[in-house]
């Protein structure tokens, strides 16, 4: 494929797949079927939604586009507001906590030869001051 147009409001969003996730959902934008090497996808989280604490190989660079949020990585916690963004590494584990509004950001990813996803049984929330 040469090129690709559409709109996200045409683009089908789905619930975060991670185990322990609440009120967070995806949008994947391009992908692979576009003939990209890498992906965009948008995630919206409702207010005190989450995605846990989990780890993979691919990297990742996640860009805040409205509202505001913890990100942990490793054993360290940022908040993050919109026009932040992070680069996060292949194998480091993170997990994002949405406060009061909604959250929405892009995460774009490469491709791997393994795309899975692994919880981990950790609760950064603990660790909020």
């Amino acid at each position: 494929m040469d090129y690709h147009i559409s709109n996200i409001s045409k683009v089908d969003r789905g619930e975060v797949q991670i185990k322990g996730s609440k009120g967070s959902y995806i949008q994947w934008l391009i992908t692979r079927e576009h003939g990209a090497e890498y992906a965009v996808r948008k995630f919206t989280l409702d207010p005190k939604g989450i995605i846990p604490m989990h780890i993979h190989k691919y990297q990742e660079t996640v860009i805040i586009t409205k509202g505001k949020c913890k990100v942990c990585v490793g054993d360290k916690i940022f908040n993050l507001k919109e026009g932040d963004y992070i680069f996060i590494n292949s194998q480091v584990k993170h997990a994002i906590l949405n406060e009061e509004e909604s959250l929405e950001f892009f995460c774009i990813i490469n491709y791997t030869d393994d795309m899975s996803i692994k919880p981990l049984d950790e609760d950064c929330t603990s660790r909020l001051p």
